[in-house]
């Protein structure tokens, strides 16, 4: 599927939940970065992200890592506004500020996927801050 900056898709959980929209700014090292908009059923997890981002603020390294293992149990993935298709992403951040980061889910390991999950945090912040 064609993504492309701009492009808007909404993020579903699991139990097929639409925690939000989101919308595409950037790509880095196939690190994505959107802008997301929440929707009504975000705050059943919006507690997760912020724990997330409070460890990464902290460099608690090991809480990022056990809390990037619960949101990735969400099974996120990006659904078109037209519903055509889904595409699983992974290592998703939601900032306090409306930032997003994920990585697309890719059937072949990438080197960024064999870096640790604090060691796509510490990437994402770097890239962030840029």
């Amino acid at each position: 599927m064609q993504m492309t900056t701009g492009q808007t898709f909404q993020m579903v959980d699991a139990k097929q939940r639409v925690l939000g929209q989101v919308v595409l700014e950037d790509e880095k090292d196939g690190l994505i970065f959107g802008k997301f908009v929440p929707g009504p059923a975000f705050a059943e997890t919006e507690w997760l992200f912020r724990k997330f981002e409070e460890a990464v603020d902290s460099q608690a390294l090991g809480v990022v890592d056990e809390l990037d293992s619960a949101i990735a149990d969400l099974g996120l993935e990006l659904r078109p506004l037209d519903e055509s298709g889904r595409i699983t992403v992974h290592d998703v951040q939601i900032w306090s500020d409306g930032d997003i980061t994920f990585y697309l889910d890719t059937k072949t390991a990438s080197p960024s996927r064999k870096t640790s999950r604090a060691g796509h945090a510490v990437a994402a912040i770097s890239a962030r801050s840029v």
